[in-house]
C-alpha cells in the first residue's frame, strides 16, 4: 500500500529549486540505465532487487536523491517503513525547496500513523508550491479522515483556486460538505469530480450513496443512477470473469466469504457478529475477508468463533478477487454496498458462483455481477421495489438482519421529563440525514408539544453547526429550542440518550443502529414509513418490536404519534422502563434464529445454483 502511494507521487519527479527536472530526460542515457532498471524492478514489485540495487548506487553516491527515494519505496513495500522515512526525511534535507520531496514524506508519514508530521509535510508541500494538487488533496483528504471538515474544506478550496479541475479535490470536498450535513452541495461537488475523471469509480459511488439521502429524488431516479455505475464500471469486469468449478452438490458444506472494510468496532459488526457466533460449523465455513488495518476486540472477537480470517487491506480488487477463487468460495457476500472502501469492483470479477449484498447499504448496488440482495418484507414488501434493484431480493422471516446489543450500554434512567418540566425529543443520527423537509416536520412537533425541545447529534465543525441553525431558523424554531451534540465518545453517546424522553427517526433515510441504540435504551421512537428500504428500516425494526402504533403513515400522523406520546408521561416512562426486556425477547436481538434464517437462504440460493449445472 505505502509502495502504492510513493510511486503515484513519484511519478511526478524531483524537482529542484533552480527549476531543473532531474528525472531521465535530463541527463545522458548512460547515467540513467541504473534509473531505468530500478523503475522497472518498481513496477513488477521485485522489492528485494530494487532494495539491492539503490544500495549499490547509494555506496557510491550517497546523496543520489533518485536512489534514496526508490529505496524508501522498496523498504515501505518490505513492510521496513521506518527505515523507509529515514531515507525520505534524508531527500528533504538535500532538496528542501522540493516541494514533491515534503509531499513524499507526508504521504508515508499518514499512512503510518503520524497524522500531524504529514500535515506538516503537506502544509510545506503546498506552502513551496501553491498549484501542487495532489499535496492539497493528501492534506484535505488526512484533515477529513480526522474529522476536522472546516479546515478540509478550507484546503479543497484553496487547492481548487490554484487547480480547477482536480478531480480528487472535489471528491475530498465532497465528503466533508456531506458530513456537514450539506448534502445538496457535496452532490454538486462529487459530480464535478465526475466531470474531470468520469471513470473515478469511488466518486461515482459516493454520488449514488449520497442521493439516498436527498428529500424529493423519485426512486426510479436513484436505481438509473445505480444502474449506471454498473454499467461505467463494473460491466467489462464482468463479462470477463472466468467460470466457476465449484462442486454443484446442493448438500455438501458450504464456502461462505463475507467482505468488509469494518471487521471492528463498527455499526456493521453490531449486525453481523451474531451470524458469525452462531453459524452452523458443520454446514457452513466461513471466511473474512477483512480490509482492517486497525483490529480491536471485535476483529478478535470474530476470529475466535472460527472464521477463516484473510487480511486484505494490502490486495487491490484483482487480487482479492483471485484470492476468493483460490479459497473456492461458493457465496461472497458484500457487506458494505455503495459506501467507503466498498469492494464492488472485485465483486464485478465474479470470483463466487453466487453474489450477495447485505447488511451494510440499503439499496441496490447496480451490478449485473450480484445476485441477490437480502432483505425482508418489512422493508421491501413484496412486488413494491422489486424494479428499483438489478438484485434478485431474498427476504428472510421476521427481520432481514439481528443486532447484538452492547455490553458497556448504561442502566436505562428515569423519564427525564419528570425533572425538567418539559419533554425532550432526540435524534441521534448522523446531520447528514437531517433535510430539509425533515427539519420543517420537525418543527410542527416542536410547535404541537410546547416547552418542548430537540437534542441533535451534530459534528464539531462551524459549517455543520451553522448549516443545522439555519434550517431550524428558517422554520422559526427558537434557537433556545435546538441542543447540538458535538462530536462524543461511544459511551457519551450512549449516556445522551439519558437526556431525552422520545427519538424522532430521519427521513427519508432511517437510523438502523442508531434506532436499535435509542430502544435499548429505553426511547420511544417515531418513525414515517416510506416507498422504499431507505425509509423503512424503521418499519422492520418498530413492527418486529411489536410497536407498529409508532410508525406513521403520512407527515401528519408522524406529528400525532410524537404529540401523544408526549401527552401522557406515565405510560411513556412505563413504556422506557420495560423497552430493553422487549428488545431482548424480540426477533432483533436473537443472533441464533437470525443466523438460521440466512443460513437457510444460502441454502437455497446455492441448491438453485446447483440445479442449473
Amino acid at each position: 500500500m505505502l509502495a502504492s502511494l510513493l510511486k503515484r507521487l513519484l511519478r511526478r519527479g524531483t524537482n529542484h529549486p533552480s527549476g531543473t527536472r532531474t528525472g531521465p530526460a535530463a541527463r545522458g542515457e548512460g547515467a540513467e540505465a541504473w534509473l531505468e532498471e530500478a523503475l522497472r524492478l518498481q513496477q513488477s514489485a521485485r522489492h528485494e532487487e530494487l532494495f539491492a540495487l539503490c544500495e549499490s548506487i547509494l555506496q557510491r553516491k550517497p546523496q543520489n536523491v533518485e536512489a534514496l527515494q526508490l529505496l524508501a519505496v522498496a523498504l515501505c513495500a518490505l513492510g521496513r517503513s521506518r527505515e523507509g522515512l529515514a531515507h525520505l526525511r534524508r531527500v528533504t534535507e538535500l532538496t528542501p525547496e522540493v516541494a514533491e520531496a515534503h509531499a513524499n514524506l507526508a504521504t508515508v508519514l499518514a499512512a503510518t500513523g503520524d497524522a500531524e508530521g504529514a500535515i506538516a509535510g503537506f502544509r510545506e508541500a503546498v506552502r513551496l508550491r501553491p498549484d501542487f494538487g495532489e499535496a492539497w488533496n493528501g492534506l484535505a483528504a488526512l484533515l477529513k479522515t480526522q474529522g476536522r471538515y472546516d479546515e478540509a474544506e478550507h484546503c479543497c478550496r484553496s487547492g481548487l483556486n490554484a487547480n480547477g479541475h482536480h478531480a480528487g479535490l472535489y471528491h475530498v470536498l465532497s465528503g466533508a460538505l456531506f458530513e456537514q450535513g450539506r448534502v445538496d452541495e457535496a452532490i454538486a461537488a462529487v459530480r464535478a469530480a465526475l466531470a474531470a475523471m468520469p471513470d473515478l469509480s469511488a466518486a461515482h459511488s459516493d454520488l449514488v450513496r449520497m442521493l439516498n439521502y436527498v428529500d424529493a429524488r423519485e426512486p426510479a431516479a436513484i436505481f438509473e443512477e445505480h444502474r449506471a455505475w454498473g454499467e461505467r464500471h463494473a460491466r467489462v469486469l464482468t463479462e470477463a470473469a472466468l467460470p466457476h468449478r465449484n462442486d454443484p452438490d446442493p448438500a455438501r458444506r458450504l464456502r461462505v466469504g463475507f467482505v468488509s472494510p469494518y471487521f471492528r468496532k463498527h455499526a456493521m459488526t453490531f449486525f453481523f457478529e451474531s451470524v458469525v457466533e452462531h453459524h452452523d460449523r458443520r454446514s457452513m465455513e466461513i471466511f473474512l475477508y477483512a480490509d482492517v488495518a486497525q483490529q480491536d476486540e471485535y476483529s478478535e472477537r470474530l476470529k475466535a468463533y472460527g472464521a477463516k480470517w484473510r487480511p486484505t487491506a494490502d490486495l487491490n480488487d484483482d487480487q482479492l478477487a483471485r484470492a476468493v477463487r483460490e479459497d473456492a468460495i461458493d457465496i461472497l457476500v458484500d457487506l458494505s454496498g455503495h459506501t467507503p472502501y466498498n469492494r464492488l469492483l472485485a465483486f464485478a470479477r465474479r470470483p463466487a458462483p453466487i453474489q450477495i449484498t447485505w447488511n451494510g447499504y440499503p439499496n441496490t448496488t447496480g451490478m449485473m455481477a450480484m445476485d441477490y440482495r437480502i432483505t425482508d418484507a418489512f422493508s421491501d414488501p413484496p412486488g413494491m421495489t422489486e424494479a428499483l434493484h438489478s438484485e434478485t431480493l431474498a427476504r428472510l422471516p421476521d427481520i432481514y438482519m439481528t443486532w447484538r446489543p452492547p455490553a458497556d450500554a448504561p442502566d436505562v434512567g428515569a423519564l427525564p421529563a419528570f425533572g425538567s418540566g418539559h419533554t425532550t425529543f432526540g435524534s441521534f443520527n448522523s446531520c447528514f440525514k437531517i433535510t430539509p423537509e425533515l427539519v420543517a416536520l420537525w418543527a410542527r412537533v416542536l410547535q404541537a408539544v410546547p416547552h418542548s425541545r430537540l437534542m441533535l447529534l451534530t459534528i464539531t465543525s462551524r459549517g455543520a453547526e451553522q448549516h443545522i441553525r439555519n434550517l431550524f431558523a428558517g422554520r422559526d424554531v427558537s434557537p433556545d429550542r435546538l441542543e447540538l451534540l458535538p462530536r462524543m465518545t461511544h459511551e457519551e453517546f450512549l449516556a445522551a440518550h439519558q437526556r431525552a424522553d422520545i427519538a424522532l427517526d430521519t427521513y427519508p433515510y432511517h437510523g438502523t443502529t442508531t434506532t436499535c441504540f435509542s430502544l435499548w435504551m429505553g426511547l420511544s421512537v417515531v418513525a414515517l414509513a416510506g416507498p422504499t428500504h431507505v425509509s423503512r428500516v424503521g418499519v422492520s425494526l418498530l413492527s418486529n418490536l411489536g410497536m407498529r402504533e409508532w410508525i406513521a403513515h403520512s407527515r401528519d400522523e408522524y406529528v400525532d404519534i410524537a404529540t401523544k406520546l408526549a401527552s401522557d408521561l406515565p405510560a411513556l416512562a412505563a413504556t422506557r422502563s420495560g423497552l430493553r426486556q422487549k428488545m431482548l425477547d424480540s426477533p432483533i436481538t436473537d443472533g441464533a434464529r437470525g443466523a438460521r434464517a440466512l443460513e437457510s437462504a444460502l441454502r437455497k440460493m446455492w441448491s438453485d445454483w446447483c440445479a442449473t449445472r
